[in-house]
């Protein structure tokens, strides 16, 4: 006898058996999503079947032992071996327990007819794709029919074009489970799939079962809901002349027979939208409220079934859901339910990218802080702080009335995931706490929600591509990235990055710290322990990373509330050090400690550097921490002051080995503007002219004086077009936060392309 199991019994520990599309059903189903009722065949059984089969000319003989090899390049043989396995599953009779077991469980389905849906699962990654490996099958609701139905769905994944694709993976058909979904099957007025866009759900139906859709018979009509707003941007009728449906049950229907038709549709039908307004908004509403639920998804199969029972209205069920895949396929980002025709509230810079609905938490001065009132809540507040940047973690989304695009809260917010909009002019006057508002950090617009009473949960998301990353082609720049968070490793992990460029420590001790502030951390934390936690957080960094390099940049008093507080004190950069080195020097004996350990990649930046008897005073007390016991280590200044434009020969005699060119500070110090002026987050102009001869200067003095020079900051982000500029006068690294490595990659890629042309002539 078998165990078979309904959707909504399955629990966590039966989802290596049952394969992910399986599982997904299974939760909506728990949640009260309308997913047909179903029973599930679990891929035990599959295994059990496949070690029965005793036919020793089948490529199963002997399963799982047997070593499955064959030549797939052989088309002949591939074909025979394929043909000979498929027969030996469809000449093996289920076992009468099975029957018995199937035939009880198929007469609880109240339906003419069944479908019958593979779900792989396997001990490594699955991809959406590979449905095509195991397409559905449709049987009527006979136990025969059933039986036969099922074995041609076990015998899928040994087709030709299966056994092909697992061997050019490198895959052996016993690490697979296959699970198998039996579900009623209906009469369905309209079928279809919603895939999401850049911008947009993008809507394809037809009439009818979705047979015609999936064998690509018909050109179906086409909607575009935007993504944000919920209206329809684009709709195009398609070319649909035929549809399926179920023939009429016959008293005693062969096994082998289909239960499908095709049927020519009338014109006054084709040249009709198979869906209208009022379904159209029944399905946009299932997708907001799927994108509410704590799973990204990239599409969904639908059907708008026919009613057997009264009061005869339609019912819009759905047939399966497709996960997003990782990096390879990124988890699109969660949505925010539709304003639906709303104004936009208020507008700022868009500074985090990110789309959320949450409950508004407005900071005044006069607000005491509490904590966990703020947690994933939209804060509003007139600036955010550096000592209060630990609040950026808990945030759902952020919106201020000062800061830039520089700043380091969106900094912080970016490779966290935190939606931001800045310079929102009367924000804290305008909000009022608990409202329910819609956030978009890519374009700066503040919509008041049209779902108050409903508090959704927000995006998440960490900082990544917004398509699959193409690096397709090599690049002699290197190519490293900007970080902090440790949360953040794993995706890194996955890009081709150099190292790391910036491994901001401010930000690093806020992830240390949280959820403290960093004063109340310091005080309460006794001194060996700042070094313990410190040492551990560079560690992680330099082990995932190794053998490639980390440029550790030493912390700037600037982010300290003592800073604020003492202005006629100059604590910036390595000038507080001369003041006073115990905090520099606790992070020199926890760079020393990991590099004790073996990690020879790690090196020192100094921030905002202003004076060569700065960088000597600290480079004696990096001697004394004996960091130079390494023959890898190396020892570079931020070029953030315009002084050192001038000075670098000095510095380099000095015993600068290398500099990192901090566009964020340089620019504005150059300009004589703000560091979070408006203008210089306007990437609809082009670089200032004095910023980018000024950035040429440096690297070119670089290349002469034999020094490598790295630049990092926003600016390569707002103006890409500088890149070929930066490659062409000798820049050796471009660092750039996370979710901008794609198109810097590819900006790199460019530059060198047309370059190595510019040379060829």
């Amino acid at each position: 006898m078998i165990n078979l199991s309904w959707l909504p019994q399955i629990e966590s520990s039966d989802r290596p058996w049952v394969g992910e599309k399986v599982w997904m059903l299974s939760q909506l189903k728990k949640l009260g999503y309308p997913v047909l009722p179903g029973f599930v065949i679990s891929g035990q059984i599959f295994r059990e079947f496949l070690e029965s089969l005793d036919d020793s000319t089948s490529l199963l003989a002997d399963f799982p032992t047997s070593s499955l090899h064959l030549d797939v390049d052989n088309p002949r043989a591939l074909q025979l071996v394929a043909q000979q396995s498929r027969q030996a599953i469809l000449n093996k009779s289920l076992p009468p327990t099975w029957q018995e077991t199937l035939t009880q469980a198929i007469s609880q389905i109240n339906a003419p007819a069944l479908i019958i849906r593979s779900s792989i699962a396997a001990p490594w990654p699955i991809r959406q794709e590979l449905s095509g490996l195991a397409p559905s099958q449709v049987c009527w609701n006979h136990p025969q029919a059933l039986e036969l139905a099922l074995k041609q769905a076990w015998a899928q994944m040994l087709s030709a074009k299966s056994l092909f694709y697992w061997q050019r993976l490198g895959k052996q058909i016993k690490e697979l489970n296959l699970g198998i979904l039996v579900q009623p099957l209906n009469n369905a007025i309209a079928s279809g799939i919603v895939t999401l866009q850049t911008d947009s759900w993008e809507i394809q139906s037809t009439w009818g079962l979705g047979h015609s859709l999936l064998q690509g018979e018909v050109l179906p009509d086409m909607f575009k809901l935007d993504l944000f707003t919920g209206n329809i941007s684009q709709k195009q009728l398609g070319n649909k002349n035929r549809a399926y449906r179920l023939k009429s049950p016959p008293d005693s229907p062969e096994i082998s027979q289909t239960c499908l038709e095709a049927y020519i549709l009338s014109t006054s039908n084709a040249e009709q939208y198979s869906l209208d307004e009022s379904y159209l908004c029944q399905l946009f509403q299932l997708i907001t409220d799927l994108s509410d639920e704590p799973f990204s998804w990239g599409s969904l199969e639908w059907m708008l079934l026919e009613s057997t029972t009264p009061p005869n209205l339609p019912t819009l069920v759905i047939n399966q859901l497709m996960l997003s895949s990782s990096l390879s396929n990124p988890s699109p980002a969660k949505v925010a339910p539709s304003p639906i025709k709303e104004q936009v509230l208020l507008t700022g810079l868009g500074a985090a990218p990110g789309r959320i609905q949450g409950l508004t938490q407005v900071i005044t001065p006069d607000t005491p802080l509490e904590p966990s009132r703020l947690t994933g809540h939209i804060i509003v507040t007139q600036q955010i702080y550096p000592s209060e940047l630990s609040l950026i973690k808990q945030a759902g989304g952020i919106i201020t009335e000062r800061g830039g695009m520089t700043s380091h809260a969106a900094i912080l917010a970016r490779e966290l995931g935190v939606p931001v909009v800045v310079g929102v002019s009367g924000a804290t006057q305008i909000l009022k706490t608990g409202e329910s508002v819609v956030l978009d950090g890519e374009t700066g617009e503040i919509y008041r929600s049209l779902f108050p009473q409903k508090e959704v949960k927000v995006n998440k998301n960490l900082a990544q591509p917004k398509t699959s990353p193409r690096f397709n082609y090599p690049i002699g720049t290197k190519l490293m990235v900007n970080a902090s968070q440790l949360s953040s490793l794993d995706l890194m992990m996955e890009l081709p990055l150099d190292g790391v460029g910036l491994l901001r420590s401010e930000l690093l001790f806020l992830d240390l710290c949280y959820p403290y502030c960093l004063e109340q951390w310091f005080e309460q934390t006794a001194p060996c322990e700042v070094i313990k936690q410190l040492a551990g957080g560079i560690r992680e960094f330099a082990v995932s990373f190794a053998p490639r390099p980390v440029f550790y940049r030493s912390f700037d008093e600037k982010f300290s509330d003592s800073f604020n507080s003492n202005f006629e004190v100059d604590y910036r950069g390595t000038a507080g050090y001369c003041l006073d080195s115990t905090r520099f020097e606790q992070e020199l004996q926890a760079l020393a400690q990991v590099q004790r350990e073996g990690y020879h990649n790690l090196n020192l930046i100094l921030p905002f550097v202003r004076s060569v008897e700065e960088f000597r005073f600290c480079r004696n007390l990096v001697e004394k921490s004996q960091l130079f016991a390494s023959d890898f280590f190396e020892l570079w200044i931020m070029a953030e002051v315009p002084s050192i434009m001038f000075e670098l020969s000095q510095y380099v005699e000095a015993g600068v080995q290398g500099i990192a060119i901090g566009t964020n500070d340089l620019a504005p110090l150059l300009l004589g503007i703000n560091r979070d002026n408006p203008r210089l987050s306007d990437s609809s102009k082009s670089c200032p002219l004095a910023l980018l001869n000024g950035l040429k200067f440096l690297i070119q003095q670089a290349k002469q004086l034999e020094i490598p020079s790295a630049i990092c900051g926003q600016i390569m982000v707002q103006y890409p077009e500088i890149i070929q500029e930066l490659v062409r006068s000798g820049i050796t690294t471009i660092s750039v936060e996370a979710d901008a490595v794609e198109r810097t990659y590819q900006a790199i890629a460019r530059a060198e392309q047309r370059l190595l042309l510019e040379l060829m002539r």
